[in-house]
């Protein structure tokens, strides 16, 4: 009996140092309730304000949450210290939801609120399918609260920017559902990279989205993400290949000569224009193939004359210098 006694005590002891130190009377509550926002996808919601608790749904990214308690400490998960806060969940259920994935919400910032967010999973790395098209789908649901012009193109913008991080990882051939059905849904937008795989966006779509906003602040930005978007190319060496690479870099200079990016456009396309680039421009041989793309080359030099005439930018001197040794 002492025995049983003795193992019966030492198994309650056990218990009680494994059971979550948790209770009701580490709960603060919060008078008034705390508007929150998530910041990442499928966001999890639990029972308990621990890791280990069950699970009762998840969250899309962007969900408006009140949270009328938190817990009395702060836990660290992932790098991020803060509260867990209880809050009404979108089913009518109460639940969990760590602060560390959480924003302060204000309704009259929902915008800019909504920008950072989709911005700030932009650039998350290592995101999935799934992840990554909630990002899409927040920025597109995002186009239609826009109370004036600018603030829609920037989310027209960042619907274009999510769908090609989104088109990254898109499969070839999509032989199955989901891929299957988002790339058939998307065809006139996204296009099979055959030389790095997946798919991109068709830079045209960002063209023309800076020509519909031209008039306000966000084109400049529009016009500088269609420059960078990514292009099919196999250039291997090719330094007149790669200089056409940058042929956007001369549209966004010839539409935005003093845009925020015009000293940054100027050096990728003097870095391009090497010495190589310059003696093919300025050679009279060659077979149908070498007159063609001369004939090419000339013509992208020449608009980039007219573009550099237009900008004040300080690297615009060694761009002058070198577009001096190219003959007319």
């Amino acid at each position: 009996m002492k025995t049983y006694l003795a193992t019966l005590g030492f198994t309650l002891v056990l218990f009680i140092q494994a059971a979550p130190a948790f209770s009701q009377a580490d709960e603060i509550g919060l008078n008034p309730p705390q508007p929150k926002i998530t910041t990442v996808a499928a966001m999890r919601a639990r029972k308990a304000p621990q890791t280990t608790a069950e699970e009762i749904m998840r969250l899309k990214l962007g969900t408006v949450v009140s949270a009328t308690n938190r817990s009395g400490n702060q836990d660290t998960i992932a790098g991020k210290t803060d509260y867990w806060y209880w809050v009404t969940l979108p089913n009518g259920e109460k639940g969990w939801l760590f602060g560390g994935l959480l924003m302060d919400y204000d309704s009259r910032r929902r915008a800019q609120l909504l920008r950072e967010i989709i911005e700030a999973r932009l650039k998350a790395e290592k995101t999935e399918f799934a992840d990554r098209q909630e990002t899409y789908d927040l920025a597109a649901s995002s186009i239609a609260e826009a109370k004036d012009a600018n603030t829609r193109a920037e989310f027209e913008l960042l619907k274009l920017l999510a769908l090609a991080n989104w088109a990254e990882t898109f499969p070839s051939p999509q032989e199955k559902s989901p891929y299957r059905d988002v790339v058939k849904s998307h065809s006139a937008e996204v296009f099979p990279d055959e030389f790095a795989g997946g798919y991109s966006v068709r830079s045209e779509l960002f063209w023309d989205l800076e020509a519909k906003y031209h008039a306000f602040p966000a084109a400049d930005r529009i016009a500088w993400e269609a420059a960078r978007n990514p292009q099919p190319s196999d250039c291997e060496g090719d330094e007149v290949c790669s200089f056409f690479v940058f042929e956007g870099a001369i549209k966004y200079l010839g539409l935005h000569p003093n845009g925020a990016h015009a000293g940054e456009a100027l050096k990728d396309l003097s870095d391009a224009l090497t010495d190589s680039v310059i003696e093919m421009a300025n050679g009279g041989v060659g077979d149908k193939y070498v007159v063609q793309q001369r004939a090419e080359l000339k013509k992208s030099l020449a608009a980039l004359r007219l573009a550099v005439a237009k900008t004040s930018a300080p690297e615009k001197a060694e761009m002058i210098r070198k577009l001096g040794r190219v003959n007319h």
